[in-house]
């Protein structure tokens, strides 16, 4: 039975998964070290999530991968083995990362606003996961299959046509990496300390606009260990889902006082009738390669370090100037 799914990767590097797709090679991120390898997996930060399409991806099932090969397209691609079979581990000697490489053929590509494709598909590309299952929409995705291709690219309206136009322009001239190494630098010259407190508060409520989130450092703090909290909705209204989240402005080796200062928080939240999902402990200027016994100490504590703060801010910085 074919199975169809959806499939994110990393935007910044659309030309390079763009050129590795056209060579029967699906990549994956969080693959820069070799512990990584879904079939002898030791390390995860992050890489465990490529698991399930490790297992799941059979030979012959479809894939919708959103802003390939341009922004505002998607491409369509056929897994030519099973995943678990034809899977290798490969890190890209230039880019450091993207090891993980899935067996896959391009076969076409449609536009997002093309009248064939449906609201259902629309709706589910929004979806931001790395990776889903849409076999409830099969008919949808067996129709674009079954069009040519310039019958996929005609455009709806003057509008699509402007907006598909400024996207593969934008493609064209917009270099991510160059826009988050210059905004984490900017950044990190013009706050410290407490400060970036309030402004990744602002910024994270540019990226998620439903969610409650809130500075709650202070005096306060010492009891629960929390700078910025994101409170989600729960289908129960005794409750709510909640983030922990801790700022240090730190550079080099982090001592683990930082796991048990988050800790604090299970106990606290939970009396104030939040069930707390996730602590993350965002650390601004240091390394993760500087602090890997860090990361051993406590597996229910997750590290942003500077490298993914920078992807984080870089983010922010897409909403701000509406390319989210």
């Amino acid at each position: 039975m074919k199975n169809y799914w959806c499939y994110r990767v990393d935007t910044s590097r659309i030309k390079f998964f763009t050129n590795e797709l056209n060579e029967g090679r699906l990549r994956q991120g969080w693959g820069w070290d070799k512990a990584q390898d879904l079939r002898n997996f030791k390390l995860d930060e992050g890489a465990g999530r490529n698991r399930p399409m490790f297992n799941k991806v059979k030979k012959g099932d479809i894939l919708l991968i959103p802003q390939v090969p341009n922004w505002g397209e998607v491409a369509l691609v056929e897994a030519t083995e099973d995943w678990n079979k034809g899977y290798v581990f490969e890190i890209d000697q230039t880019l450091g990362d993207y090891g993980h490489i899935f067996p896959a053929k391009y076969l076409k590509k449609f536009s997002r606003n093309n009248e064939n494709v449906t609201g259902n598909l629309r709706s589910t590309l929004k979806n931001p996961s790395r990776f889903w299952n849409i076999n409830h929409y099969s008919d949808d995705v067996e129709l674009l299959l079954s069009l040519q291709v310039t019958e996929l690219s005609k455009k709806q309206d003057h509008n699509s046509r402007l907006e598909s136009s400024i996207g593969t322009v934008f493609n064209e001239v917009f270099d991510e990496k160059v826009f988050a190494d210059k905004l984490y630098e900017k950044l990190t010259e013009q706050f410290t300390r407490e400060e970036w407190e309030f402004a990744l508060v602002y910024g994270l409520k540019q990226m998620f606009p439903f969610y409650q989130i809130e500075r709650v450092g202070g005096k306060e703090e010492k009891n629960h260990g929390t700078d910025i909290l994101i409170k989600l909705p729960s289908i129960l209204s005794n409750y709510s889902y909640a983030i922990a989240i801790q700022v240090k402005d730190y550079d080099g080796f982090v001592g683990k006082e930082v796991i048990s200062q988050i800790n604090k928080a299970d106990n606290y939240w939970d009396s104030e009738n939040l069930k707390l999902i996730e602590k993350i402990v965002i650390i601004t200027k240091a390394k993760k390669d500087d602090n890997i016994r860090l990361l051993e100490h406590d597996k229910n504590v997750k590290y942003i370090f500077a490298t993914e703060l920078k992807q984080l801010l870089t983010e922010i910085g897409k909403c701000f100037i509406g390319m989210k």
